[in-house]
Order: C-alpha cells, then sequence, then structure tokens
C-alpha cells in the first residue's frame, strides 16, 4: 500500500491493489451513470458474478496496474496506469472517484501517489491521460498535479452515439521533478 500521510483537517490517502472483497465496490463505481458519462470508454451495467470474474482476470493483465483508492480506510476510487510501454518508458493514467470522495483533494493526492509510483517505481519517462472536453473536473485536476495540455485528439470516442474528442495531457519526468503534484 502506498499512503499520502494526511495534513491537519485532512484526509489520508492510500492507493493498494485491488482484493476480492472490493467486488461490490468496483460494481458500484462500474454502474454509476454519472461516472459512466464522464470515463473515455464505454462502460457496461454488470452484474455482481461479471464482476468478479473481470476481477479473477486481473492478473493475466501484463500492461496496466490498477489501484484502488483509500480514503481514511475506505475505498473511493480506481486509479488505472495502463499501456505500459516497457520499451519506450510510457503509461497513461486514469482515475475515477465515487461522488462521496470529490472535492477533498483525494483526487489530487491520489494522481500523486501514482506518479510515484510511475516514476519513481517503474522508471516511467512520461505519462498521459486523455480527458473528455466536458470533464472540466478532470482536466482541473490533471493541470493541478503539473500536466501539459498536448492538444485534441479528434473525434475518438464515441458516447451516447455522439463522437467526442479527447484532451491529450502528459507529464514527463523532468516535470514531475520540478512539480511534484504539489499544492
Amino acid at each position: 500500500m502506498i499512503k499520502s500521510p494526511p495534513s491537519s483537517n485532512e484526509q489520508s490517502v492510500a492507493l493498494r491493489i485491488i482484493k476480492a472483497d472490493d467486488a461490490d465496490f468496483l460494481m458500484e463505481l462500474n454502474n454509476d451513470d454519472e461516472i459512466a458519462k464522464f470515463v473515455v470508454g464505454n462502460p457496461r451495467k454488470v452484474t455482481i458474478s461479471e464482476q468478479i470474474q473481470w476481477m479473477q482476470n486481473l492478473e493475466n493483465e501484463k500492461s496496466t496496474k490498477r489501484f484502488i483508492v483509500e480514503s481514511n480506510g475506505q475505498a473511493v476510487g480506481t486509479v488505472i496506469i495502463s499501456n505500459i510501454d516497457r520499451s519506450n518508458l510510457t503509461a497513461n493514467l486514469n482515475i475515477k472517484l465515487h461522488k462521496s470522495a470529490r472535492k477533498k483533494g483525494i483526487g489530487k493526492k491520489s494522481i500523486k501517489l501514482a506518479l510515484d509510483i510511475c516514476f519513481e517505481s517503474m522508471n516511467i519517462l512520461c505519462v498521459t491521460a486523455h480527458v473528455l472536453p466536458f470533464n472540466l473536473p478532470s482536466i482541473a485536476l490533471f493541470e493541478s498535479c503539473g500536466f501539459t495540455k498536448e492538444g485534441i485528439l479528434r473525434s475518438r470516442v464515441i458516447k451516447d452515439s455522439q463522437r467526442y474528442d479527447l484532451i491529450s495531457f502528459s507529464l514527463t519526468y523532468e516535470d514531475y521533478q520540478k512539480n511534484k503534484c504539489s499544492n
């Protein structure tokens, strides 16, 4: 488990590996319509047995690391480091937070912990993030963590029968060293 210690009046945040007893929480996150409209993919509603089956296949993933975000010991979201390219030393970062965990600094602490994993443990040199243009909280979050807007990936996602662009962000190891996702 990787932890961010709490400051005064703040919540502690940790990233940990997904466990079997996270199935209900992960299903709730996956099936949440509000979250679904802001994620890049198109999650479909799942049953608990489908969620458990999906979780059993996680160990077969070679280029993805998935974490539960905990705040004060409670699961409140997920962080995913995906598209890990060990040849080019790049990866992509995604975050989902339960509505109860938003606007509390948990997202920023979670991103910082994920960046520590990417840059310090995995020796990644560039982390990217792709965000839908109407996901203003995520845009603000990645910018507050030092990510640079690189450009627009045009017409990349279909949601509700409409095509959307993606905003592409990146953070290099050099920028991470300067910034460290500070407040």
